[in-house]
């Protein structure tokens, strides 16, 4: 596995921070798999030319 760091505010890692009971990395690597289904659908109706 690979990994990925990002760099966010202060303020929003004190957010975060606030809710220990989510598992952040969880809920962003479903997140990128959401969105990159989503594109990779967006390209197959626009390659069909259907939009």
């Amino acid at each position: 596995m690979v990994t990925f760091t990002i760099s966010i505010p202060e303020e929003l890692k004190k957010k975060i921070d606030g809710h220990p009971e989510i598992n952040w990395a969880e809920y962003l690597k479903k997140r990128f798999e959401l969105r990159v289904k989503e594109l990779s659908k967006f390209e197959e109706l626009k390659n069909s030319g259907k939009i």
